[in-house]
């Protein structure tokens, strides 16, 4: 009777780990490394010598914002960033955005493919550039049990905005 019922709770057991094992929601990243560019020259990285200055969020500027909301004050229209010239740039703004596609039960595509030219197109309306310079990209796979898995395409590099020729 004893070894009855020790059969049942180690079945029990087991088929609770299964289950936990196989359909527990949460995914186990790998990623992929860098990779430039990603086999693709994107035409947005030509500046043709074009005069640009690089564009940063700026954070002083988001505060005050918030204390304009805080105090019922009117918010500028523009984005809370500052323009800083290529020659004095020293990082610290890149911009990273990604585009996905999920794949349930790791066949069938579920989402919208992923779209490189997306991903950019999101990093530069972040901050209302015109284009980005200096990208790199690269491929995440997220895997979600028997779920599915995602593939990730992340786009990050510095975005510019063009100067505009004053006329005389």
């Amino acid at each position: 009777m004893f070894a009855s019922n020790h059969s049942k709770a180690f079945t029990v057991l087991l088929l609770g780990l299964v289950l936990v094992a196989g359909c527990f929601p949460g995914g186990i990243a790998m990623e992929g490394g860098f990779v430039d560019h990603a086999g693709w020259v994107p035409e947005a990285t030509l500046t043709n010598n074009a005069s640009y200055q690089v564009v940063c969020p700026d954070p002083d500027e988001v505060k005050r914002r918030k204390k304009l909301k805080e105090e019922g004050l009117p918010i500028p229209g523009e984005p809370p960033v500052r323009y800083v010239k290529p020659e004095q740039y020293e990082g610290g703004c890149e911009q990273t955005a990604s585009s996905s596609v999920y794949y349930l039960f790791h066949l069938f595509p579920a989402t919208p493919p992923m779209d490189a030219h997306y991903a950019l197109g999101l990093a530069v309306q972040k901050l209302e550039g015109d284009t980005m310079i200096d990208i790199k990209t690269w491929h995440e796979t997220h895997y979600y049990s028997i779920l599915g898995h995602v593939r990730v395409f992340k786009v990050k590099g510095t975005v510019i905005r063009f100067q505009k020729d004053k006329k005389k």
